[in-house]
């Protein structure tokens, strides 16, 4: 009995060691994701644009992934982080643009807002959308997005 316990207490301390590494590095390679909201806002438009947006980070950062769906326009598929402004019930959403400050959608408090997009002439109204919005799935945006940025 004394050489059987000696033995496991052996293969332990042998293999032991080699455990502890792979949990550690297992540990270092996993990518740490960014904070993002449970749920996709989507809000549709004229001709059949969709806007896809998702809160990025923690919510006192005020960043959101927007993605621009369904129109003739280069932004069109391309997903982008941007900053946001609250004014009261409104709602400002930006990013640069050759170096400029570049609103590219605003809300209101009633669910609908507008998209501009540059190089356009004039605003798109858009409004919130229930069913495209249960549709969307934050870690696959998520993802989308990550993807993207390699």
């Amino acid at each position: 009995m004394k050489k059987f316990l000696l033995s496991v207490a052996v293969s332990v301390a042998i293999t032991m060691p080699g455990l502890v590494h792979a949990e550690e590095t297992a540990t270092i390679n996993q990518v740490v994701r960014p904070e993002v909201a449970e749920r996709v806002k989507a809000y549709e438009g004229a001709e059949g644009v969709i806007v896809w947006t998702l809160r990025y980070g923690k919510p006192e950062e005020k960043k959101l992934i927007v993605q621009v769906t369904d129109i003739d326009h280069p932004w069109n598929k391309k997903i982008h982080v941007m900053n946001v402004d609250d004014v009261g019930a409104k709602k400002y959403v930006y990013t640069l643009v050759d170096g400029k400050k570049f609103t590219v959608l605003f809300f209101n408090s009633n669910g609908w807002g507008e998209l501009n997009l540059p190089g356009e002439n004039k605003a798109i109204p858009i409004y919130y959308s229930k069913a495209y919005s249960s549709a969307g799935n934050a870690q696959a945006f998520l993802t989308d997005y990550l993807e993207s940025e390699k």
